[in-house]
């Protein structure tokens, strides 16, 4: 079972005790694709393999399937995990799925857009 610590605004989330909110299995399962996908590759000191190279031409539709097809090489390393990405403007909505439960948010991808 996996576990992690939630993470909120680039930071670590607390509750009102000022304690650190743990996220277990699937929902750190989401976390962890969430910020691989926003994350340029490169850029995690500790895993220069994590995340995504792709640049992002936000009226482009091929350039938006780059894109996903990026986004879905990175989550490969994590087994039963895809992504489907859509343009909303600035943002887009991105739908990741892990063993069939699918989340969507909307994201600003670090670095690129």
């Amino acid at each position: 079972m996996l576990t992690d610590i939630l993470i909120a605004d680039r930071d670590v989330a607390v509750d009102s005790a000022g304690r650190m909110i743990r996220l277990s299995d699937i929902d750190a399962r989401f976390q962890r694709a969430f910020i691989t996908a926003m994350t340029e590759k490169g850029s995690f000191i500790y895993d220069r393999g994590l995340g995504c190279e792709y640049s992002y031409d936000s009226g482009d539709e091929f350039s938006l399937r780059k894109v996903e097809l990026s986004i879905n090489e990175a989550l490969a390393r994590f087994g039963d995990t895809s992504a489907q990405v859509e343009n909303i403007g600035e943002k887009l909505r991105l739908k990741i799925t892990i063993n069939g439960q699918s989340k969507t948010e909307e994201v600003r991808v670090i670095g690129n857009v």
